[in-house]
């Protein structure tokens, strides 16, 4: 799934990158015709707790409804069913792009000698580079996405 943030739901850009998706972050407030564009030119559904911002019939717009993240990610997957079946950790949680597997040789300078002696996989962002492992928190991720779907 391809999803426009704005920025009053950056948290749920970060959460819907680990479940897999494309969720780009419109950092800063642009004009609406500018957010219109990009969601319909980028094919995007558009969420965002601004009521301001109205459907389209060349886009979808999902009004975000709670604060609370794990509400906002309830909603999601009950409003995009799609959203729940995303490929988990695959893409960079910072920046968008998605991740590339890397040789573990060539990530030993790059990470803490403990968790290059106790991982094997290893995985890279080709944009901001950094490098990420199975670590203990990828576990308690997975256990609050698991809870998304009954």
């Amino acid at each position: 799934m391809r999803f426009l943030v704005t920025e009053e739901c950056g948290r749920l850009a970060r959460w819907l990158r680990l479940m897999g998706h494309d969720a780009e972050l419109c950092a800063t407030q642009p004009p609406l015709t500018e957010l219109y564009r990009r969601a319909c030119n980028e094919q995007r559904v558009l969420l965002t707790r601004n009521r301001r911002i109205n459907a389209s019939c060349l886009f979808r717009v999902i009004h975000v409804e709670r604060a609370s993240l794990p509400d906002q990610l309830r909603q999601i997957v009950r409003d995009v069913p799609e959203a729940a079946s995303g490929e988990r950790f695959s893409r960079c949680d910072r920046c968008n792009a998605p991740l590339e597997s890397i040789e573990k040789a060539l990530v030993k300078d790059r990470v803490p000698e403990f968790v290059y002696q106790t991982h094997s996989a290893f995985r890279t962002c080709p944009s901001c580079r950094r490098v990420y492992w199975a670590a203990t928190h990828a576990r308690r991720i997975a256990a609050v996405l698991d809870q998304l779907t009954p």
